[in-house]
């Protein structure tokens, strides 16, 4: 499997390509529904930059890394958007489960309309977002998510018989920091 670490400063960079493309070919939006929890961080920097409210909701689907499930809401949207032109926001449209998912719940509240929007797109989804920066099939490591990452790599790594060594010199190769490991393996995972 391939990786595409993402650093907090392309993320921004990407967050505003995407801010710039929306203002420049879309009518004014009323409203950012960001799906929880990868559109949360995209959701809050687009509204900044569109200076836009923000809204969530929060749908889980991976169980793994590249072990999707069914796409279940697991938080309801509080906020009315009946009648508003709606920008749905999430981190990559891996599967497309998620993004078709959220279209089905969200239209029940009536909104105007619903644009999609995500950082990167997967070219074997089934879901292509309106708005998108990138393509891309590896696996992405958002600069949001070091623990969860570290963890399920640490799992997977020792399931394959890696070693510790082996495993910490992967994980600082794809730019986890060493404070972020030893946090990660004390806090969070009893093999120390």
């Amino acid at each position: 499997m391939q990786f595409l670490p993402i650093t907090w400063s392309e993320y921004h960079l990407i967050a505003q390509k995407l801010a710039a493309s929306i203002l420049n070919n879309s009518p004014k939006f009323d409203e950012i529904v960001a799906i929880s929890r990868g559109g949360l961080t995209l959701g809050h920097l687009l509204s900044d930059l569109l200076q836009l409210p923000v809204s969530t909701f929060a749908i889980q689907s991976y169980t793994d890394i590249k072990k999707s499930g069914e796409a279940v809401v697991t938080r309801e949207l509080t906020e009315s958007i009946s009648g508003k032109r709606i920008l749905l926001v999430d981190d990559v449209s891996d599967s497309g489960k998620t993004f078709v998912r959220a279209l089905s719940y969200l239209k029940k509240f009536n909104p105007k309309d619903i644009t999609s929007v995500a950082m990167f797109n997967k070219p074997n989804s089934g879901f292509r977002p309106d708005y998108y920066v990138k393509q891309t099939d590896k696996w992405i490591i958002f600069p949001y998510e070091p623990t969860e990452m570290i963890k399920l790599l640490t799992r997977k790594m020792e399931s394959e018989g890696k070693n510790k060594a082996q495993i910490q010199d992967f994980l600082v190769k794809l730019g986890f920091r060493e404070c972020q490991i030893a946090f990660v393996r004390k806090h969070h995972l009893t093999s120390g």
